[in-house]
């Protein structure tokens, strides 16, 4: 008997000790209003971590700022461990700190002069009033566990065991935190006062209404913050079930959002079925709708944000030809680099079709990209993030992106990014007046982008997600950008070149179309002036200063004339030269002393003629007519301060001649000349033959012939310490060789731009520009769109190369690099 009733009283005993300890837990002392609830071992540590994050210390952000300040009774406590940290709005919209923690610390407050304490009863709990330095608080008055609060009737009420968080939701969401790890537990039914205070100009309902509870256990660093957790939906009305069962993918989005946008958010799906089910169950629509087959044919959908406008996206199904889905919706307006673009003929359709998730409001056009289908508010932003996408300039190419999903799990159910270059912006309009200025000037620094990843399971979702500074190799400065797009308006017939502008000493670009209009442009795109001419131009486009002062001109032949025009088109006297016979070569212009004392030469099959700057036969220049037809038009190369005008006839002879068209260089042996000019290469005259061979001849005339093997459409170029050539895909650059895609290739071309050479070439089936420097690498950002030769210079102020190229048939291209 005694037996029993000590083992009855034993069981008393440990039942009270249990329901004691479990009076005690910090969990049951939160207030019901509680929007944020932050569980760590130890606050001080914790908010020592967070004040010395990198972004923190490089911003002053006056809510950290005021966070810190009331918490700043912390640095006077001997330690705070296994604490909950419970924030809320007040009805006055303030926010109030209650801390929560088993064992009350030590406040060492004997070197504290400016202190008062205040032991206060009321409503029958006794508490103290703290004043530290101007920092006012409430603590408990003894027992377990120990409160702080700022606000004294929060804290009444917590001693009171009145308006205390009593939830199944958050009992199961706590659970699943690690006890060990400081942790971010977020009620989404108390967000709505939150975001009135900190976010007042920016709807957040998605977030509100996502879950019911989300948990991160939090990792903090230096360099920045990274999470991970889980959301549970409280009700059918949360949206986390609309994604229920649907099977998250691997995200190809930031495949099409540009580098340069504000960022995304997608959604990803591999059953759309169940998606636009459950979607049409959370809206309560039972109506089936045309526009239900464009959702039903995809497993990504999302919104990219511009720095302007946002547009919609969908990824089709790889069974699926995306522009079979909007056939009966939009009409072709037209093609941009071999997309199609299409004005959209109900544009209202998709307002609706992915609400709640995503708001869409322009769908004015649609681009077909591939998988993707893009409805923006212009045709012309549908053609940058075409030109974004051919170029590879998109999100999926960054580094700091592609650093940052490497921590996130490999399927997404939602992945959202930010750009932190667009979202200063984004934050300035969301935040009050008063805060708007904080924002713009906020600091990112390494701090490149922001991510947060939701993967849906069951009756919950695990959350992933970072911010974290890198240093990355990444040159995004340096890439190859575009800059200028430009549709005249008829179809391009030469290469555009870029041209001096003496007026504000950068550079312009001047082309000429199928209609013999010739143009110049600004490097800005304003078209100065447009002039039609009698034919078209043959060769590049030179430029001349006839008259001494430093204003150039333009020079350049037609079929039947010499042209010169000044700065606005107009021809300068005593040009035009005209002629009966036919030019048969591009105009040579020689300066050989560079002093502008000019020689214009041309080629009229087996004769050529030159003149002076007054359009007078040069005198003493006696060469008139070779024994055959000139091949290439005559060039000037000045090797070891001798000047030699060189060019091949079709006789197999090689002319090298002198200033005064006399032979300088006797060439005895017949070459079987190859397409490729004649170039000076280590003080020999350097070119190939048909057969693949690298021809050289010396300035005594002795040719040598060194076996390369260059197949048929080879083609070679050279400086004086330079040789490139190019021999089906091998590109070869100094003796380095480079194998390049199979493709149509442009003749490589040299540029000397800033002390530097650079290398291009242009595949015309691809349509990819390549520029390499002289070591052989190809330069950060290429290949890029294009689709003839280039010309490159330095077109601006600022020190950094650009280039000009065509694009489609009608449109002048502008990269910088």
């Amino acid at each position: 008997m005694k037996k029993t009733v000590f083992a009855f009283l034993s069981i008393l005993f440990f039942i009270s000790c249990q329901t004691r300890e479990t009076e005690k837990n910090p969990i049951n002392y939160i207030p019901r209003n509680a929007a944020v609830i932050i569980q760590t071992p130890n606050l001080k540590l914790f908010q020592q971590q967070v004040t010395s994050l990198s972004f923190l210390e490089e911003n002053s952000i006056s809510a950290i700022t005021k966070l810190n300040k009331d918490l700043g009774f912390l640095k006077y406590a001997d330690s705070i461990t296994e604490s909950i940290l419970a924030i809320s709005v007040s009805k006055q919209q303030n926010f109030n700190y209650s801390i929560i923690s088993k064992q009350q610390p030590n406040f060492k407050l004997d070197s504290i002069s400016n202190k008062a304490v205040e032991n206060i009863k009321s409503e029958g709990v006794t508490y103290q009033k703290l004043n530290l330095e101007g920092s006012e608080f409430f603590i408990s008055d003894g027992g377990s566990p120990f409160i702080i609060s700022n606000s004294e009737s929060q804290l009444r009420q917590i001693l009171n065991k009145e308006n205390l968080l009593q939830n199944k939701s958050f009992t199961k969401t706590y659970k699943a935190i690690s006890p060990k790890a400081t942790s971010l537990i977020i009620n989404h039914n108390q967000l709505n006062e939150f975001q009135k205070n900190l976010f007042p100009n920016i709807k957040l309902e998605s977030l509100k209404n996502y879950a019911g509870w989300s948990a991160v256990d939090i990792e903090l660093s230096k360099n920045g913050i990274s999470f991970n957790g889980l959301s549970i939906a409280n009700h059918k009305e949360n949206l986390h079930k609309i994604l229920a069962n649907t099977q998250p993918v691997s995200i190809e989005f930031p495949t099409i959002v540009p580098k340069n946008s504000g960022g995304f958010i997608a959604l990803g799906y591999q059953k759309p079925k169940i998606f636009l089910q459950n979607l049409k169950e959370f809206k309560q629509d039972s109506i089936e709708k045309r526009e239900d087959e464009l959702l039903l044919n995809t497993r990504e959908a999302g919104i990219i944000f511009g720095e302007e406008n946002s547009v919609l996206a969908l990824k089709t199904l790889v069974t699926t030809e995306a522009t079979d889905l909007i056939a009966g919706y939009a009409n072709l307006e037209e093609n941009y680099r071999d997309f199609p673009i299409y004005k959209v003929s109900q544009p209202d359709i998709l307002k609706k079709l992915f609400t709640p998730f995503l708001q869409v409001n322009n769908t004015n056009f649609v681009a077909a990209i591939d998988q993707f289908l893009v409805f923006g508010k212009t045709a012309s932003e549908l053609r940058d993030l075409i030109a974004n996408y051919v170029n590879k300039n998109t999100m999926a190419h960054e580094e700091h992106y592609t650093n940052s999903i490497q921590k996130l799990a490999e399927e997404s159910s939602i992945l959202i990014a930010g750009n932190t270059t667009l979202l200063k912006s984004r934050l300035a309009k969301a935040v009050s007046k008063e805060l708007r200025d904080e924002m713009k000037n906020l600091n990112f620094g390494e701090h490149k982008i922001a991510i947060l990843q939701l993967v849906e399971e069951d009756d919950f979702a695990h959350i992933h997600g970072n911010f974290e500074s890198q240093k990355t190799q990444n040159t995004s400065a340096n890439k190859a950008k575009e800059v200028l797009s430009l549709s005249l308006e008829a179809e391009l017939l030469t290469e555009p070149v870029l041209v001096k502008n003496h007026l504000n000493n950068q550079m312009d670009i001047a082309v000429q179309d199928i209609n013999n209009t010739l143009y110049l442009i600004s490097n800005k795109g304003s078209i100065f002036w447009k002039k039609k001419l009698k034919g078209p131009i043959l060769g590049e486009i030179q430029q001349v200063d006839l008259f001494k002062n430093g204003k150039f001109q333009l020079a350049f032949a037609t079929p039947y004339s010499i042209e010169v025009l000044d700065r606005n088109g107009n021809t300068v006297k005593p040009f035009p030269l005209k002629f009966q016979d036919e030019i048969t070569q591009p105009l040579s212009l020689f300066d050989y002393d560079t002093n502008r004392k000019y020689r214009f030469l041309i080629t009229q099959k087996d004769e050529v003629f030159m003149y002076d700057k007054n359009g007078k036969s040069v005198k003493g220049f006696d060469f008139r007519k070779t024994k055959s037809e000139i091949l290439q038009a005559p060039k000037h190369l000045r090797i070891q301060y001798k000047d030699y005008i060189v060019f091949p006839e079709a006789s197999g002879k090689l002319n090298i001649l002198s200033r005064q068209g006399k032979h300088r260089v006797n060439v005895k042996e017949t070459i079987d000349f190859s397409k490729n000019k004649w170039y000076e290469f280590e003080n020999d005259f350097v070119s190939t033959n048909a057969e693949g061979n690298l021809v050289k001849v010396n300035q005594k005339g002795v040719v040598s012939t060194k076996r390369t093997n260059f197949k048929e459409n080879h083609s070679v170029s050279a400086r004086p310490n330079l040789l490139v050539s190019l021999s089906e895909n091998i590109l070869k650059i100094k003796g380095k060789e480079i194998s390049l895609d199979y493709g149509l290739y442009t003749d490589p071309k040299i540029f000397l731009v800033n002390n530097k050479y650079y290398i291009s070439l242009t595949d015309l089936q691809s349509q990819k520009v390549y520029v390499f420097d002289s070591n052989a690498i190809l330069l950060p950002g290429f290949p890029v769109y294009g689709t003839t030769g280039i010309d490159i210079n330095n077109a601006n102020v600022d020190q950094g190369p650009e280039f000009v190229v065509k694009g489609g048939e009608k449109e002048v291209l502008l990269y910088k690099f």
